[in-house]
Formats: structure tokens, C-alpha cells, sequence
């Protein structure tokens, strides 16, 4: 614990005593039922939490109003709520944690929800230019400010009455309250817009109200935004007087954000991001309040640490790093480090898992999430000898996980280390932390006892020579490309090969594939200077899988910041000594290319397992082998495959 003793030091929000610094902030779960109420899926997720040590958990937002409804979301616009709401409550209880319950009108964050419910509109502070498309918008008059004042009100007082121990009003990311905070979205000319006093009027006069139904002695935290990220809208300093005006009208606790989930990334900062991208303006706000405040947004356990060490917040909160790893807490305070499973700020939680199986929400790290009542692992009724063919991740999870049953487990990887393709994701510029999880899961190979043989090719004859019960394929994928006349040449090659240093990019460079490795590689080539264009034959991050849509927002706009030059839904013709031909718009044209690389996407290696048909007694695979995928599915597929032998 000494190393991270300042996390570990009790804490005080109001009246509200904490026995750490450390925060689960609200996260959207969709574990609900389609009309709001509790299930055993969003308790056992709370729960787990709970035990896992976190000082305070903030459950995912509570709607305050009927016109705010979100399908398989909890509201609280009515006292039928309550009863939901304190078994949540009572189950965090039950495990130590204390309580806090953000209340929330979705208002413009509908429009990156993407959904609204029939019947209702989205409600704004002003009408805007920018609002466009066939959704239903409605510009509150001052009478509907009034009304949505007492919603937030009332919402505080059930709040109190489910015996949750504080409240928080969400005024962020572009929600209802935040929306008339910012000079971006709220042009109204009347009490409520204008000045910096005038765009806080709403929020001020929320709290208050929310004090007068509360008591002088019940927490009330406020969660907004230091910094929109975007021009036009709010900037530290005026966030520093927003803060000062809500700290006089009785706010216990400022929680920091930034970012307007519709046009920004900031809210939710994936890998490109540095850590702690929101700590600074944190720290600047620190110094204009005397209320306790609350650091968020990829803070690693190292960084909290620093934050709280150093006076730079009271309280951090860590929201993804709590999914990768419910016991993240219990392990920093008992010294077990290298136990923990570190957030990768991949996204992927972010986005509907592909299997419909796995739930609403997955974790590359962790295939447990939103499953909590699946593990542990009930214990195998006959151990079998197994063995794993493949050391990338669905081959180093799946014999893990297997191994975590009771089953002999064997794995053999022909490469000279384990990781597969996961380790030329992890050269790729800003993704270091990915390195973590393959460094997590070699550990937990020798922790379970695991026969790792390296440099080693299976073959059928391998196989039957080690009379294995079961035989797991792992085998990936492998790089495709292009059939088309040049496709072959010595100057074309694939992104795998530079990213992992094998190739040298010279020269005017053609990238083709507006995915996720092609916008990352044609970044990272043009901030080494080189003259780079991206070709797809789709939009760009299209045809395939949806990718999480932040993160490909971060690579997008980097792309356009650099002013690389995009050749959307262009289809590759032939390449040439010296160009590619491409056909676009019916047009054919020809781009000078001195070197291009190929990031078109993978095909499944799957010709052990169907050499193996019928030799073995269960022959399985699992991952990249079956179908290309992310690694929050591959997570959860070695998980499920475990579980069933």
C-alpha cells in the first residue's frame, strides 16, 4: 500500500466521510430492463465493484424527466423509482462502498446517442445552424426552465429517500444543464444567456433548489465541463467562474470533464490520448475552489497517485479502469500490482459487443464485464489434457482460463515470444499501454501453471504425437492483399511490416485502408514528415465491423489536422512502378507513389484445425482463426469456449 498511500488516505465530500480518494464515476450500462427497472445483471456489476474497494460509486445516471427517457436506462422522474434505486443502493451498501446517485437530463446528448424515442424531441437551450437532419428539436421557453428546475429538485429528494449517501447533477458533455452553460450551444438573449453569470443561471438555481428539498447536510456534487475542446465554447477560465458561482450556491464536490460527446473526444480520451489529459484543468480549478474536486478522464493507478500526492485534486475518479478491473482498489491497497488488469483505453466498452451473447457492453481485458455472475469458473468435472496451439490472445486467454478449471493445459506458439498480432499493436505509435495486457497474461500463464513451448510449429503429426484430449486452435489471421495487376511488386507491402520496423517508409507513400490501422499508420508516417495520401474503397473507418466511434473521431480528425490527403470510396485499379491508379467518382486518376502499404484487413488461419478434423478426440478454435475480430471479442469468445470444456 505505501506506494500508493495517498489514494489510500480517507477523504471528506460535505458531511460524506470516505475511506479513500478513489471514485467510480456514472457510466451508461444499458443493464436496465427496456422500461428502467433494476436487473440482476446491473447488481451483480455494482456489487462487484463494491467489494473491489472503490471509496465511492457513482451508479450511471438517473433521468430526471419523462422527455428524457432512454430505453433500458434507470429514471427517476417519479417516487415509483425509488424502490429500483435502493436495491442498488442497498447492494452497495451491503459491500462497504458509499453512494452517489448523478441525476441527468439528456437534452442535446441525444444527438450522440443517436436516438430518440418516439414522441419526444430534443430539448435545447437555442436553435443553432448546425441543427440539422429530420430529428425533432425544442427551444425551451423560460416556463419549461421552471419545470425542469423542480424535475431536478424532486429527482434529489428521491434520491435522498432511496438512502443513497449524496447527489450529483450532471452539467457535461453537452446534457441539458451543460448545453446552457456553453456559449456554443446556448445563444439565448434572455436571464439565461449571454454572460458567464447569466449561462450558470440554470445549474445555480438548480442547486439551490435542490439544497432547499435536501438539507443543508446532504452532499450535492456537480459534475461540468472545464473545457468544451472545442472553439466557441467554454475555456478554463470561464469554467473557473462557473465553479465559483456554484460553489456559493452549495455544491459540496466539483468533478471535472471536459469535451461535448457530439463534436468532441475529450469526454472520453481513448489511446491516442496522453494520460490524464483533464488533470491540468483540474489542478487550475483546485486553486479557485475551496470545495473538495474530482480528477477523471485515462488516469492510470501511477497517475492517481501523483494527482492526489501532489494536490492537484482531492478524489480521482476511474471509470474504465474499474471495468478492466473491479478489484483495482483492493489490489493497489494490498500491494498486489502486477495482479491488476490495466485499462487499455481501447473504447471498446463503448460499443455493442458482436456476439449477441456477450451482452450490451464488452472489455478487450476483461471478458467478465457485464457477466459478473459467470465467474468464477465453475470447476471442470473430469480435468482433460489440452492442448493450445497459437500464443497470441485467444490462445494465451483461452489456455489460461482452462488451466483456471482444473485442465492440464499445454501451449505452443511458433514465434519466439508470445502475443501473435497483438505485439504489432503494440508498436503502433500511442498504443503502449496495449503492452500491458499481453505482459498481464504471460504472468497469469505461469500463475496457473501453464506449459508454454516457444518457436515451436504444430503440426498434425505434433498433435497425434502428444495424444492430447483436446486440441484449441489459435492460429490468427493473416494480412490480405490486393488482387490487382502490381499488387505483388517489391515496393508494395503491408502495414504490419512498418509498423514493426521491418520496412522502411520512403519516398511519396500511398496507405490503402481507412480502418483503424490504416488512418493510425498514415498519421504516424506523415508526423515523421513523409508525403503520405490514404486510399479506401469505402468511407473512411467503413467496411467491416463498426468501429468505436470516438476513438475513429480521434484518428479522423488527426488525419484532417495533418491535412492528409483522403481518397474515400475509391477502388484501387493497379499499381504501378511509380503511382497507384485509382477509380473515384467515375473518374480514373493516378496517384505517384514511390512505396505503398497495404492495411486492407485479415483472413483467417484456419488450416491446422481442418487437418485435425476427426484425429482428435474435441478439436476447437477460437479467435482471429474462426473469424477476424477485436479483442474484446476475442476475450469474451476464449471465455465462453473455457467455459465449456
Amino acid at each position: 500500500m505505501k506506494r500508493f498511500s495517498s489514494l489510500f488516505q480517507p477523504g471528506k465530500i460535505g458531511t460524506l466521510h470516505l475511506n479513500n480518494r478513489l471514485i467510480m464515476p456514472a457510466m451508461a450500462t444499458q443493464f436496465a430492463d427496456p422500461g428502467g427497472k433494476v436487473t440482476e445483471r446491473l447488481l451483480n456489476y455494482y456489487r462487484t465493484r463494491a467489494r473491489g474497494g472503490v471509496g465511492l460509486m457513482i451508479p450511471q445516471c438517473a433521468l430526471v424527466s419523462p422527455d428524457s427517457r432512454l430505453p433500458s436506462t434507470m429514471s427517476i422522474y417519479d417516487n415509483s423509482y425509488i424502490p429500483d434505486w435502493r436495491m442498488l443502493v442497498d447492494a452497495v451498501h451491503e459491500a462497504g462502498t458509499k453512494v452517489c446517485i448523478q441525476l441527468m437530463h439528456m437534452g442535446m446528448l441525444f444527438l450522440y446517442s443517436g436516438f430518440v424515442s418516439k414522441g419526444m424531441s430534443i430539448m435545447v437551450p437555442s436553435m443553432m445552424p448546425w441543427l440539422v437532419g429530420n430529428k425533432p428539436y425544442h427551444e425551451l421557453s423560460e416556463e419549461d426552465i421552471d419545470r425542469y428546475v423542480e424535475d431536478f429538485a424532486e429527482a434529489a429528494r428521491r434520491v435522498k429517500e432511496t438512502g443513497a449517501d449524496a447527489v450529483e447533477l450532471h452539467a457535461c458533455h453537452g446534457c441539458l444543464v451543460g448545453s446552457f452553460m456553453s456559449p456554443v450551444t446556448n445563444r439565448r438573449t434572455d436571464q439565461y444567456g449571454g454572460s458567464v453569470e447569466n449561462r450558470t443561471r440554470l445549474p445555480r438555481r438548480i442547486v439551490e433548489r435542490m439544497r432547499e428539498k435536501v438539507g443543508a447536510e446532504f452532499p450535492i456534487l456537480i459534475r461540468m465541463n472545464a473545457d468544451d475542446d472545442i472553439e466557441g465554447g467554454i475555456t478554463i477560465n470561464e469554467a473557473l467562474q462557473q465553479a465559483a458561482i456554484l460553489e456559493s450556491a452549495g455544491v459540496n464536490a466539483i468533478s471535472v470533464s471536459g469535451g461535448l460527446e457530439f463534436w468532441s473526444t475529450l469526454s472520453i480520451p481513448s489511446y491516442p490520448f496522453p494520460e490524464g489529459p483533464m488533470v491540468s484543468l483540474a489542478e487550475k480549478l483546485r486553486k479557485r475552489v475551496k470545495v473538495p474536486v474530482i480528477a477523471a478522464g485515462k488516469i492510470t493507478p501511477e497517475l492517481a497517485e501523483r494527482v492526489i500526492r501532489e494536490g492537484k485534486a482531492d478524489f480521482v475518479a476511474m471509470g474504465r479502469p474499474l471495468l478492466a478491473d473491479p478489484e483495482l482498489p483492493n489490489k493497489l491497497r494490498e500491494g498486489r500490482l502486477e495482479e491488476v488488469r490495466r485499462c487499455i483505453y481501447c473504447n471498446n466498452c463503448l460499443k455493442t459487443a458482436t456476439d449477441p451473447d456477450a451482452g450490451p457492453i464488452s472489455c478487450s481485458v476483461n471478458p467478465f464485464l457485464s457477466r459478473e455472475a459467470k465467474y468464477p469458473f465453475i470447476p471442470a468435472e473430469v480435468p482433460k489434457k489440452v492442448m493450445v496451439v497459437g500464443g497470441g490472445l485467444a490462445g494465451m486467454e483461452t489456455a489460461i482460463y482452462l488451466a483456471e478449471r482444473g485442465h492440464q493445459v499445454s501451449l505452443y506458439e511458433r514465434e519466439p515470444e508470445l502475443g501473435g498480432q497483438w505485439n504489432i499493436a503494440c508498436a503502433t505509435p500511442g498504443k503502449k499501454d496495449y503492452a500491458t495486457l499481453t505482459d498481464y497474461l504471460r504472468r497469469s500463464l505461469d500463475k496457473h501453471g501453464v506449459a508454454v513451448t516457444l518457436g515451436t510449429e504444430v503440426t498434425k503429426e505434433k498433435v497425434l504425437e502428444t495424444k492430447p484430449d483436446v486440441v484449441v486452435v489459435a492460429t490468427g489471421a493473416v494480412p490480405l492483399g490486393l488482387d490487382v495487376p502490381g499488387a505483388t511488386a517489391k515496393h508494395v507491402v503491408q502495414a504490419n511490416e512498418v509498423i514493426e520496423g521491418k520496412v522502411e517508409a520512403k519516398g511519396r507513400v500511398v496507405v490503402v485502408g481507412g480502418r483503424f490501422v490504416g488512418m493510425e499508420l498514415a498519421i504516424w508516417l506523415k508526423e515523421q514528415g513523409k508525403e503520405v495520401s490514404l486510399v479506401t474503397k469505402a468511407g473512411l473507418g467503413q467496411n467491416g465491423i463498426k468501429l468505436e466511434k470516438l476513438s475513429f473521431k480521434t484518428l479522423a480528425t488527426k488525419l484532417v489536422e495533418l491535412n492528409v490527403p483522403l481518397y474515400l470510396n475509391a477502388t484501387v485499379l493497379e499499381i504501378t512502378d511509380k503511382a497507384v491508379v485509382i477509380s473515384l467518382g467515375n473518374e480514373i486518376f493516378l496517384l505517384p507513389a514511390d512505396m505503398v502499404i497495404l492495411a486492407v484487413g485479415m483472413r483467417s488461419d484456419n488450416k491446422l484445425a481442418k487437418e485435425l478434423e476427426g484425429t482428435v478426440p474435441e478439436v476447437y478454435t477460437v479467435g482471429d482463426c474462426v473469424r477476424p475480430r477485436d479483442a474484446a471479442d476475442v476475450a469474451y469468445q476464449a471465455a465462453k469456449l473455457a467455459a465449456r470444456i
